[in-house]
């Protein structure tokens, strides 16, 4: 998502955390609901995807993509061993 500007940033953002609606954004944001609509068309057209679903899902995959830990956070001479 580094295409993205801040402000279309702050737009997926409230889309993905809150589930806000057009107007819902808007208000958040201090924005018109036509100036999140054009937001949207310019998130979708950078990122090639066709509706909200799809930039759900693709900001999702970013989302854990960005977030996985890696491997070598986890000290196995350190761990101690659990039997059940």
């Amino acid at each position: 998502m580094d295409p993205l500007t801040s402000r279309e940033r702050q737009i997926v953002s409230a889309l993905l955390l809150e589930g806000l609606s057009n107007k819902g954004v808007g208000r958040k944001l201090n924005l018109s609901e036509g100036t999140v609509k054009v937001h949207l068309h310019n998130i979708y057209q950078k990122l090639g995807v066709k509706n909200r679903t799809a930039l759900v899902a693709l900001a999702f995959t970013e989302f854990a993509r960005v977030r996985a830990l890696p491997a070598a956070t986890f000290d196995i001479e350190r761990a101690e061993p659990e039997f059940t």
